[in-house]
């Protein structure tokens, strides 16, 4: 974008570029006239004349536009910019929690509970109107420390649910996601189920408790197949503060089977409501 012009995407004049990605952009938008301030999402050249890339782009707003809850980001319209399509999007200001965990233990700890009851609220959301996130992972987390806010994001491969004698009769999917989050039915491309949620969660968890992920490996089938085959690590040997009752019930998230898990984040989050996460205050000295 040159300094000498300025580039416009419907109402919205571009402020600044955000961030790159692989095959799309962010953008700081600013509509003069209702002085709205907005996050503009847009596929990159390369990749605005790949037909697969703009079905996901659309796909993303039309999932996200029907969604309206505080911890879920904002998806507001979709349109073209000549030959670019792009989506609209609230603006939140905030790291994602990938990028927290990156700067140390010391720098969030004091909001672990804060940050994952918000995770949870925003997938009981999701769940209840019938939404499988199917990336959940702390990159798609953003959290504002100051203001103690969490938005989830990123629905580009949200699926409908799929529960009881409709599995039967449900095709097999393409496996879609996060090597390091995946849920083993996932992996296996079987249909959208919340509890597929609820594993990937489990996997972000111990690493906002223990800074690692809960598998590692030497490529990413290794890791894969950790997935579905390795049993969950005890997060309290990486963190010697966590209670009993939560160590268990991590165990219980990153079950290798579906029905072992809790169904759903509601459910999860009814339970998460009558337990400590920590014996004490978290501190860096803790993990270990």
């Amino acid at each position: 974008m040159s300094n000498m012009s300025v580039e416009y995407f419907g109402e919205y004049r571009v402020l600044n570029l955000v961030n790159t990605g692989q095959s799309s952009r962010l953008l700081h938008g600013y509509n003069d006239r209702t002085r709205e301030v907005v996050c503009i999402k847009t596929l990159l050249d390369r990749s605005a004349r790949d037909k697969e890339q703009i079905k996901i782009l659309k796909w993303e707003y039309e999932v996200a536009s029907g969604l309206s809850h505080p911890k879920l980001i904002r998806v507001f319209s979709y349109g073209w910019r000549g030959e670019v399509p792009y989506i609209v999007m609230e603006w939140f200001s905030a790291p994602n929690v990938k990028l927290l965990i990156s700067r140390g233990y010391g720098q969030y700890c004091d909001h672990i509970v804060r940050i994952m009851l918000s995770m949870v609220e925003s997938l009981s959301y999701l769940h209840l109107r019938g939404w499988v996130h199917r990336d959940v992972k702390p990159d798609n987390f953003l959290f504002d420390v100051g203001a103690g806010e969490l938005r989830l994001i990123d629905f580009a491969i949200a699926r409908r649910s799929v529960a009881g004698i409709r599995r039967l009769f449900a095709g097999r999917l393409q496996p879609q996601g996060t090597v390091s989050y995946m849920a083993p039915e996932q992996i296996k491309g079987l249909p959208p189920e919340t509890g597929s949620d609820v594993y990937s969660l489990g996997c972000v968890f111990y690493e906002l408790l223990t800074m690692r992920t809960p598998f590692s490996g030497d490529s990413a089938n290794d890791l894969l197949r950790k997935h579905i085959a390795t049993p969950p690590p005890n997060v309290m040997a990486k963190n010697k503060n966590i209670t009993k009752d939560f160590s268990d019930l991590l165990k219980t998230m990153m079950a290798k089977s579906a029905k072992d898990r809790p169904k759903n984040a509601t459910e999860l989050l009814k339970i998460m409501q009558k337990i400590k996460v920590f014996q004490t205050n978290p501190k860096p000295e803790n993990i270990g």
